[in-house]
Order: structure tokens, then sequence, then C-alpha cells
């Protein structure tokens, strides 16, 4: 164990539809007691995204893209002297809306419009290609200040 020490991130599964909860608990493994601002978990949504270009006579270029689309942080227990063994058990409601979070690229009217829908065409039409997902995961962290945090994340899947 490097460091303060870790934290251990337990979810009853990992596999979940919009408008359900997820629940697990956190327990703390610490070397000695830590000061800390508090205790949290965060369920997050990062877009990445990958396009893959083919040039006239350029060859391929392949571009890629990662920023949050969806960060949610419930706070566990606040500002005070954390323990090893500590447990904090947690519930967090998926929002049912939330497959439809990731965002969009705006309706641009006039001519800027019409050059972007001219610049989207030649993309398709010279082998242009997007990928776009989003990687859901939970983090758990301990917030040490002046100091490195404790944290650990789990991957899950909506939808």
């Amino acid at each position: 164990m490097f460091g303060k020490g870790k934290i251990n991130l337990t979810l009853e599964r990992t596999h979940f539809e919009p408008g359900e909860i997820i629940s697990g608990t956190i327990n703390l493994s610490l070397k000695k007691p830590v000061q800390a601002r508090g205790i949290s978990i965060s369920m997050i949504g990062e877009e990445r995204s990958s396009s893959t270009s083919i040039g006239m006579g350029k060859g391929v270029s392949n571009s890629y893209r990662q920023q949050k689309v969806y960060d949610f942080k419930q706070d566990l227990d606040g500002e005070k002297e954390y323990v090893s063994g500590q447990e904090y058990s947690f519930e967090m409601k998926i929002p049912d809306d939330i497959l439809n979070l990731t965002p969009q690229i705006p309706e641009i009217p006039g001519v800027a419009g019409n050059a972007l829908k001219l610049v989207q065409a030649a993309a398709t039409m010279t082998g242009g290609m997007r990928r776009i997902r989003v990687k859901w995961y939970l983090k758990a962290k301990l917030d040490v200040p002046g100091g490195v945090d404790i944290s650990k994340k789990a991957d899950i899947i909506i939808g």
C-alpha cells in the first residue's frame, strides 16, 4: 500500500438502466489517521470521440477528444480526522434522461451554418468517420488538503 492508504469501492452490480439506483459501499484502509475535508462519491460521464479522415493525397489522420458530459458529486461526510476501517454506504439515482446528456452540435443559421454543412459533407465523401461513446464511472474520493487525495474509480455501464 503506497501513500497514506487506499479506498475500497464495492458495488452491488455494474450494469444499470436510466432511472435505477446505484448502491454500494466505500471502505477506508488507511496507514494512520488522515485529516481530510470530506469523503464523496461522484458519477462521471466522459465523452470520448475519435475521428478518422482520409485526405486526398495526404494519407490518413486520426484525432481524439475527451470531455466530461456529466459530473454529479454526493458528499458522504465532512471535514474531520478519518481512520482506517470507516465504511460508508451510498445510493445514487441515475437520471431518467441521462443518455440524452451528451453535447449536441448546435444548428448554425445562415452562411456559417451552410459552410459547416459543406465541411461535414466533404468529410463524409473523403472517408471521414466519427465514433463517439460515453464512458461512465464512479469515483470515491477522500479530499486531503495540501496533499494527494485518496481515490478509487469503478467503471459502470448505463444503457
